[in-house]
C-alpha cells in the first residue's frame, strides 16, 4: 500500500505540475503574441527614441487602449532600453528607472520574461496599494522588422483567474484520477496476492502432508525392515531348537520305557513330552507365521488364549512373588486367529508385566470384554494392568519398536513381536501408563462375525 501510494502521489505531482506549466506558457505565448501585434500596429521605433514627444505619447496611449481590451490584462507599463518607464497607467512613474528588475533585463536580453506571482516588494510598486496576489507581470520585449534590437519592452499586469480555475480543476481530475487508480491497482494485487498466498498455504499444507506420509512410509519400512530381521532370527532359532527338542523328547519317552516300574518317572517323563510337544507347536507356529503366504485362522476364545498364557508363566511368576488376578467375562464371542500365535501376544503382554514390577507388592490384573467402537463395530478386549515401575513419557512412544528397551537384561522383543502377532489378526494394541504408577495394556480384537462381514 506504502508503495502504491508512493507512486501515485508521484504520478499524481508530476503531471499536475507539467500540466499547470504548460498552461502557464501557452497562457505567456498568446498574452506576448498579442502584445507584439499590437505594438507593430500602434508604436514605431521613434516612439521609444523620443518617448516625450506628443506624437509618441499618443501612440503609447492607443496601445494601452487596445492592449487592455485583452481580457484579464489590468495595468501597463513601457520601458525604453534604458529601463526608463515612458508610459504607464501611473502618471507618478514615468520617467523612473528601475535597473535592479532581473525580469527587465531578461526581457531586454530578448527573453518574455514572467513574475510569478506579482512581487509586491518592488520599487515600482510604490504607487500600488492592495496588489493582489494572483496579478501576473509578463514583460514582453518590442522589436521591429529590419532589426534585432529591443526597443523596448511591455510590462503587463494580469490576473489569470480562468487559467489558474482550469489548472486548479486539472489537479483536482489528476488527482481523483490518480487515487482512483492507485486505489484499483491496490485492490486487483491484493486479490492476486492473496490468491497466490492461498495456493502457497495449500501446496505447503499438501507438501506437509506428503512430508508426514513420506515419514510415516519410512517409519513403516524401518519397522518392517525389524521385523523382517526378527523373523530371520526367529527361523534361524527355531531351526536350531527343534533338534534339540527332538532329542529330549526322545529321551524322555525311553526313559518312560526303561523306567515303567518306577513311581515318578513315567509322570515327569509325559510332563517333559507334553511341554516339548508344546513348544514344538509354537515353534512350528513362528516359523509358519515368518513364511510369506497366507495367516493361518480358526475361531478362538480370548479368555482360554488368556488361561492357557497364564498357566504357561505359572513358575515365572511363583519365582517373583507377583500377584496375578483375572477378570474374565463370560462367553466372549469368539475371534479369528492362530491361539499359538495369540498367546504369544499375552506372553510379550504379561512377560513385560512382569519385569516391570518389583516384588511381593506389586500384582497384575488381566480383564476381558466386549465393547463397541464408535462406529458401532462390535469387538473384544483384554486389558493387563500392573502396579510397577510405569513407562516414562520419553520412552513411551517408542515401547513397540524392535529391540528397543530399557530393561538391562532386556532383547527388545517381546511387545514388538505381541504388536506385529496382534495387528496380524486385526487387533490393535494401545498403552497408558504412568513414572511409578503401573502401565495398562489394551489389545482389542474384531470378532468372528465382524471380520466374515468385512470380508
Amino acid at each position: 500500500m506504502a508503495v502504491i501510494a508512493g507512486i501515485t502521489l508521484t504520478l499524481a505531482l508530476v503531471l499536475s505540475f507539467s500540466l499547470r506549466r504548460d498552461l502557464l506558457e501557452r497562457e505567456w505565448t498568446v498574452t506576448a503574441d498579442f502584445v507584439r501585434t499590437e505594438a507593430a500596429y500602434h508604436l514605431t521605433p521613434a516612439d521609444f527614441m523620443e518617448p516625450g514627444t506628443p506624437v509618441a505619447q499618443a501612440h503609447f496611449r492607443d496601445f494601452y487602449e487596445q492592449t487592455v481590451l485583452l481580457p484579464e490584462i489590468v495595468r501597463v507599463k513601457i520601458y525604453d532600453a534604458n529601463m526608463t518607464v515612458v508610459w504607464s497607467d501611473e502618471p507618478r512613474l514615468m520617467g523612473q528607472r528601475f535597473p535592479d528588475n532581473s525580469q527587465l533585463r531578461g526581457a531586454l536580453a530578448g527573453r518574455t520574461t514572467v513574475d510569478l506571482p506579482a512581487s509586491t516588494a518592488k520599487d515600482e510598486h510604490q504607487y500600488e496599494r492592495g496588489l493582489s496576489s494572483e496579478l501576473v507581470e509578463l514583460y514582453v520585449p518590442i522589436t521591429f522588422p529590419g532589426t534585432d534590437r529591443v526597443m523596448g519592452v511591455v510590462e503587463t499586469y494580469k490576473a489569470p483567474t480562468r487559467v489558474f480555475a482550469g489548472i486548479r480543476q486539472a489537479w483536482i481530475t489528476v488527482f481523483a484520477t490518480a487515487l482512483a487508480g492507485g486505489v484499483v491497482l491496490y485492490v486487483s494485487l491484493f486479490w492476486i496476492v492473496r490468491r497466490a498466498a492461498r495456493r502457497i498455504d495449500d501446496q505447503q499444507v499438501r507438501l506437509i502432508a506428503a512430508s508426514e506420509q513420506l515419514r510415516s512410509m519410512q517409519s513403516q519400512l524401518v519397522q518392517a525392515e525389524r521385523m523382517a530381521a526378527i523373523g530371520e532370527v526367529v527361523a534361524a532359532v527355531a531351526h536350531g531348537i527343534r533338534n534339540p527338542l527332538a532329542n529330549i523328547r526322545a529321551t524322555a519317552e525311553m526313559a518312560t520305557i526303561r523306567c515303567a516300574t518306577c513311581e515318578l518317572a513315567p509322570k515327569s517323563a509325559g510332563l517333559i513330552i507334553g511341554e516339548v510337544d508344546r513348544m514344538d507347536a509354537r515353534i512350528r507356529e513362528l516359523l509358519q507365521f515368518v513364511r510369506p503366504g497366507e495367516r493361518p485362522r480358526q475361531a478362538v476364545d480370548l479368555n482360554v488364549v488368556v488361561l492357557e498364557t497364564v498357566q504357561g508363566l505359572d513358575g515365572r511368576l511363583a519365582q517373583t512373588g507377583v500377584t496375578l488376578t483375572t477378570h474374565l467375562a463370560p462367553e466372549l464371542p469368539p475371534i479369528s486367529g492362530d491361539p499359538v500365535l495369540l498367546e504369544q501376544v499375552f506372553v510379550g503382554l504379561i512377560g513385560n508385566a512382569i519385569e516391570a514390577s518389583s516384588g511381593q507388592d506389586d500384582s497384575i490384573t488381566i480383564t476381558t470384554g466386549t465393547e463397541r467402537s464408535p462406529r458401532g463395530v462390535p469387538s473384544v478386549f483384554a486389558e493387563v494392568a500392573d502396579t510397577g515401575v510405569g513407562i516414562s513419557p520419553e520412552s513411551l512412544p517408542s515401547i513397540f519398536e524392535p529391540f528397543y528397551t530399557t530393561k538391562a537384561q532386556g532383547t527388545g522383543l517381546g511387545l514388538a513381536v505381541a504388536k506385529k502377532f496382534a495387528e496380524a489378526y486385526g487387533g490393535t494394541i494401545t498403552v497408558a501408563s504412568r513414572p511409578r504408577e503401573g502401565a495398562t495394556f489394551r489389545v482389542t480384537f474384531p470378532t468372528v462375525a465382524t471380520v466374515v462381514g468385512g470380508a
